[in-house]
């Protein structure tokens, strides 16, 4: 300590007063109750800190779950392992939690072996029991130091590891299991071994690592047709293929998981082979089969005998499905289940995905503000416990913050989804188009109708309306209808209601550019139906305030101020991102040019029509 609020040690130095954490003179950034937690254990460094003292200290007055604070531990641990110290915040399962930096903090040995001592397999089974993943994996973790797990303990570990969303943690024991069955002759448990090692790498966006992992599995797996190790293979195989555009692969491989949990009755290898026989149906076209596909899924779950880390990964990829699609009844729908399912399971690697679907949904929905919060806790959460999915956060909050007005926000959160890997269409040619871009909205939108990535084919549907828009804008009238006929081609690409809201406002646009402004305004009206079905504001305003503008085209004054009343009336928040187009339009109809006669005809006078308005 150099004064009353500076302490270093190593590389690093942490000051209070500033609350930043330095090393090697460079920040290291720090979520605020991290920051708290690892002050707090330096300040106490002298002693073991009991883990109802740090509840008590970093949330008082709060009850908390189970499981946070250890997850706020394992994120300070990482923060330090990046720097070199990463045994500086030691564990005493059943005790707590002390900061340990030899050179400055000597540990009585008897008493640090006395309190590890303590912790037994027992008790890391007991707390993966009760869904307590986060400390089984302190426990099996300071287990293995003393003493090097057995196989099957390390499984166990490296299964808790995924649903607390530390899978890393446990990857250097799980190579040490798969060598030492591979060498007892054990291809079954080496193979499941081995499968847990591709679900963290994938999961962790380490492709060409998970690729060649998989492989070798099935080389453990020659011979053995009829096991659940082989239907497990198959539902991951189906989902590397669907990930790297090969959904024929997907599908066969789907179908065999689907075949062996049957005939095996394991309805985990079932539901997740159902999971994405439907994606991969989907991919194929055939969207209703798909549909029925994750619908039996849901089934599974809902009738029980399906382990946890089953049912999250299976609603999860469900709920991606129902979003990329643009099925927002669906979504809705399953978001509320999956937000069940996860206040239940008390899985970290889980909750983030939720919060993040349910962002979506909210965003849709109008309630912009909550969207916003829910959607930046979700990225924080998911940065550690699910990073594949991080970049999916920001596209989500593009899109909120396109509707809330904030495009420089919103470029910056695509850019950020593309450096985390995630395509940030439609979202971005949204951006573009609103913001005059019309040329950038295209070529981007061209290009991801080229790419064979199956979250894009999946909003195919959703581009083609985009590029409609986006090729009108160029004067493209001939592109635009191309698009329109690829739509009317496949009529399951339109089942959704979002998706026909969608294609009535592509068909309007290019008949507006064309001068047929009152089959356009009917394509507009009907547009506003599918987005009330929805329950969408957002797109019912967007909307509305086209048709006021193609209205007053077609010189209906009381038309488009009906159109632009209904958007002020009730709207007002959802069209930030076009107050230029409303203040125009506002101009153009006049002050309240036509509230006058609609109240002398109604024998009231609505709310907002005085003069002053």
């Amino acid at each position: 300590m150099t004064d009353a609020t500076t302490y270093r040690f190593g590389p690093c130095e942490i000051d209070e007063a500033r609350r930043s954490l330095t090393a090697h003179g460079q920040e290291v950034k720090l979520q605020p109750r991290v920051f708290d937690v690892l002050c707090y254990l330096v300040r106490h460094r002298e002693r073991v800190v009991p883990k109802d003292e740090l509840l008590d200290a970093l949330w008082p007055g709060v009850v908390v779950v189970d499981n946070a604070l250890q997850r706020v531990v394992s994120l300070a641990r990482g923060a330090l392992a990046e720097v070199g110290l990463g045994d500086a915040v030691r564990t005493y399962p059943r005790h707590g939690y002390r900061f340990c930096y030899d050179d400055d903090c000597p540990a009585d040995p008897a008493v640090s072996e006395r309190l590890l001592a303590e912790a037994s397999l027992a008790d890391a089974r007991a707390a993966a029991a009760r869904s307590d993943w986060a400390a089984a994996c302190e426990i099996y973790a300071a287990l293995d130091a003393r003493e090097p797990l057995s196989p099957d303990d390390v499984e166990e570990w490296g299964r808790a590891a995924i649903c607390a969303g530390l899978g890393p943690s446990a990857g250097t024991a799980l190579e040490r299991a798969v060598a030492q069955r591979d060498a007892q002759g054990d291809a079954l448990g080496a193979a499941r071994s081995t499968l847990l090692l591709v679900q963290i790498r994938i999961d962790h966006k380490e492709g060409a690592m998970a690729r060649g992992l998989l492989q070798r599995a099935s080389r453990y797996l020659d011979g053995q047709t009829h096991s659940r190790e082989r239907g497990h293979f198959a539902w991951m195989a189906s989902r590397m293929a669907i990930g790297s555009g090969d959904p024929g692969t997907a599908l066969a491989m789907a179908d065999e998981a689907c075949t062996l949990g049957r005939h095996l009755r394991d309805p985990d290898v079932e539901c997740l082979g159902l999971v994405y026989r439907g994606h991969a149906l989907m991919a194929q076209g055939d969207v209703v089969g798909g549909l029925a596909q994750h619908e039996e899924a849901a089934a599974v779950i809902r009738l029980g005998g399906v382990r946890s880390w089953v049912a999250g990964w299976a609603l999860c990829s469900i709920l991606y499905a129902a979003r990329h699609r643009c099925d927002w009844l669906r979504a809705a729908q399953f978001a509320d289940a999956f937000l069940d399912w996860s206040r239940a399971s008390r899985m970290p690697a889980f909750p983030g995905t939720c919060r993040l679907h349910r962002a979506a949904v909210l965003g849709v929905q109008g309630e912009l503000e909550q969207a916003g919060t829910e959607v930046r806790a979700a990225a924080a959460l998911l940065a550690h416990a699910a990073p594949w999915a991080e970049g999916d956060a920001y596209c989500v909050l593009g899109d909120i913050q396109t509707s809330h007005g904030d495009f420089a926000g919103a470029e910056a959160s695509f850019r950020q989804a593309h450096a985390l890997g995630w395509d940030p269409q439609p979202g971005l040619a949204r951006l573009h188009l609103l913001t005059g871009r019309a040329a950038l909205a295209r070529s981007g939108l061209e290009r991801a109708l080229e790419e064979t990535d199956w979250t894009l084919r999946e909003r195919r549907a959703h581009l083609l309306c985009l590029l409609v828009h986006a090729a009108v804008a160029m004067g493209d009238a001939a592109r635009a209808r191309e698009a329109l006929q690829q739509l009317v081609a496949d009529p399951e690409m339109l089942a959704t209601e979002a998706l026909k809201a969608m294609h009535c406002c592509a068909q309007a646009e290019l008949g507006i550019h064309e001068g047929e402004l009152k089959p356009a305004v009917a394509r507009l009206r009907q547009a506003v139906r599918h987005w009330r079905e929805v329950g969408s504001p957002v797109g019912e305003a967007e909307t509305r305030l086209r048709l006021a503008e193609c209205l007053l085209l077609d010189h209906d004054l009381l038309g488009a101020e009906l159109e632009l009343f209904a958007v002020e009336s009730n709207f007002a928040t959802m069209v930030a991102a076009h107050a230029p187009r409303l203040a125009a339009l506002r101009q153009a109809v006049g002050p309240a040019a036509c509230r006058p006669a609609l109240s002398r005809s109604s024998g009231t006078r609505p709310p907002g029509s005085s003069s002053s308005r």
